[in-house]
């Protein structure tokens, strides 16, 4: 008698929404972590680990503003548009924020290098700059969960997030990520646990 072998079903690719979704949690996770510091930064408990901030501020850089919101304002944002005019005024927003984004970080590493053999009026700087900018993320991610991606689930069809689930897979999560692809993680633990 021969025995049946069961082989695994097929692994479905993640969905655009999945990977949006997760990539999120992410970009959430990095930002909590950073927040954790501003006030033992202002109260002169701790010093910047520049290794840690530069390595957090990197992870920002490549993925969240060459990958994430490219991708939102070319495949989802557009889609979104294509479909329904509600979404226009927090749409307009957030692709201002994506392209005002990279200049607000650019500041905040550059405040980051001054703490280095800076005082405590540079570390100062650098915690008001931290503070604000992980504020103004966290409202950006709060919009596109809470408005767009409710939008998108109610007026996208299947057909229009077809080419949203091919650009989102495409991405590589350098942090978060596994093998090759995470080698960032065990600094980002250091830096959770450091916080």
């Amino acid at each position: 008698m021969h025995k049946k072998h069961h082989y695994p079903a097929p692994r479905t690719p993640p969905s655009a929404r999945a990977i949006i979704d997760g990539e999120q949690r992410s970009l959430e996770s990095v930002l909590q972590a950073l927040r954790c510091y501003v006030g033992p930064l202002r109260h002169h408990r701790v010093r910047p680990d520049c290794e840690v901030f530069a390595t957090i501020l990197s992870y920002i850089e490549t993925f969240a503003d060459r990958f994430h919101h490219p991708k939102e304002d070319e495949f989802l944002f557009r889609a979104l548009r294509d479909r329904t005019r509600e979404a226009d005024g927090v749409l307009l927003d957030l692709q201002h924020e994506h392209a005002t984004g990279p200049a607000e970080l650019s500041a905040l590493k550059s405040a980051l290098l001054r703490t280095r053999g800076g005082g405590d009026r540079e570390v100062e700087d650098f915690a008001l700059l931290l503070e604000r900018y992980t504020t103004g993320q966290e409202d950006h991610l709060r919009k596109e969960d809470g408005i767009v991606m409710p939008l998108a689930r109610r007026f996208l069809t299947p057909r229009d997030w077809e080419p949203i689930d091919l650009a989102f897979r495409a991405n590589r999560d350098p942090f978060f990520g596994i093998g090759a692809h995470g080698t960032m993680g065990s600094l980002m633990r250091h830096a959770v646990a450091m916080a």
